[in-house]
């Protein structure tokens, strides 16, 4: 009899994967009865994993590290991580309001490189403040999240203070696009569709995507309670297979319209087919009214080792957490690190599929000349920094 697995997802394009597990039956093939449960919001999924009502869960990726750290204000279960679950499909999408200030007062930086459009809400910030006018608002999905993280070192590159310059809060993905629309916002980050579909209906101007700022951040991972590893080695490592199969189906170009369908459905993400499509396929709309951009690696499920756990990503979370003073800046997040992201877990669920695994779990992060770069994809930062792991405490 199949042993039954409830994972929780929230309705983003990211939630592919365990939704293709079930659909396609890799997951039935590892003798998982694969039950999704749709929730809102990241804190809901969260709970319901650390008190049991789930078995794994969709999961920002710096939520288990936050857990570890008993930040969130609520008692949760030891989560471990023994895969990530893709990259790609975040954006930062504001007002076209905002944007057409935004083109006003910074054109080159408007029509450079996406990642530079911080500099010109940097100059309406300024204009703002001059004027005396009430700061704006953005909203990011989680505290923890790569979303937040991603926002902030945009601005800060631009020489925007993300504390005291604008205000911050968090909304659930899919009130987005309804915040934005209703002027509660005036731009966002976060995943897919969202984006699109603020840009769809003439509401939202797409300004920096997540590969401008770092295309390799670390962005969802499966999320199990380590006692279920203990109690039930080999169905999370079935788990674990079926998911990485799903994901190599998901990578495919040709399965893509299929997926989108698939998403598009009420108990997935229930977005329309035509915005999923867009995103999916590698090409976006950016501006109402636009032809659509060529972004081949918008959506990445399986390619660039999508699936493994990097511990490096892990780190690099930790420091984000440390700069933007969630955590103590004496906080020994490495060690922390090394406990919830779980390799080898990994490594011997996929040990008799045909999956190219990294030799190491660290590596140094956005450097030009790295001997792996045509394995893990592109790698540059924004700022053209490097993250070395070996210097993190």
């Amino acid at each position: 009899m199949a042993e039954k697995v409830r994972l929780g997802f929230v309705p983003l394009v990211d939630c592919a994967i365990p939704v293709v597990a079930r659909a396609m039956g890799f997951a039935e093939q590892e003798n998982i009865d694969l039950e999704l449960v749709r929730e809102m919001s990241w804190a809901a999924i969260r709970d319901k994993l650390s008190y049991g009502v789930f078995e794994a869960a969709h999961l920002l990726a710096g939520i288990p590290i936050a857990a570890r750290l008993g930040l969130g204000g609520v008692p949760v279960q030891h989560i471990v991580v023994p895969m990530a679950l893709g990259r790609g499909g975040n954006a930062i999408t504001v007002s076209t309001r905002l944007y057409q200030r935004m083109l006003e007062a910074d054109p080159a930086a408007m029509h450079g490189p996406r990642g530079l459009s911080g500099r010109a809400l940097k100059k309406v910030i300024d204009e703002d403040r001059a004027a005396g006018r009430p700061v704006m608002s953005f909203a990011t999905v989680f505290p923890f999240s790569s979303h937040n993280y991603e926002l902030r070192y945009w601005m800060a590159a631009a020489g925007i203070d993300p504390d005291r310059d604008v205000n911050i809060g968090v909304i659930a993905p899919p009130r987005m696009f309804d915040s934005l629309r209703n002027g509660w916002v005036d731009g966002y980050c976060v995943g897919e569709p969202w984006n699109q579909r603020a840009v769809f209906h003439g509401d939202g101007v797409i300004v920096a995507l997540k590969d401008d700022i770092w295309p390799r951040s670390p962005e969802k991972v499966l999320g199990i309670r380590e006692d279920w590893v203990n109690s039930s080695p080999e169905t999370v490592s079935g788990l674990v297979r079926a998911l990485v199969r799903a994901a190599e189906w998901a990578d495919q170009p040709g399965n893509r319209s299929e997926l989108a369908q698939m998403l598009s459905e009420e108990s997935n993400v229930g977005a329309p087919y035509e915005i999923l499509k867009a995103s999916l396929g590698g090409r976006p709309v950016l501006r109402p009214g636009e032809a659509p951009t060529d972004i081949p690696d918008r959506h990445v499920f399986y390619r660039y080792t999508a699936t493994f756990p990097w511990l490096s990503q892990g780190s690099w979370v930790g420091t984000q957490m440390k700069r933007w003073g969630q955590v103590p800046a004496d906080s020994d997040l490495n060690s922390v690190v090394r406990q919830v992201y779980r390799p080898d877990l990994y490594r011997a669920a996929v040990a008799d599929l045909d999956v190219a695994v990294p030799k190491h779990d660290w590596r140094v992060e956005g450097a030009n000349d790295a001997d792996d770069r045509s394995f893990v994809g592109p790698d540059s930062f924004l700022d053209n920094t490097v993250f070395d792991p070996e210097k993190v405490s």
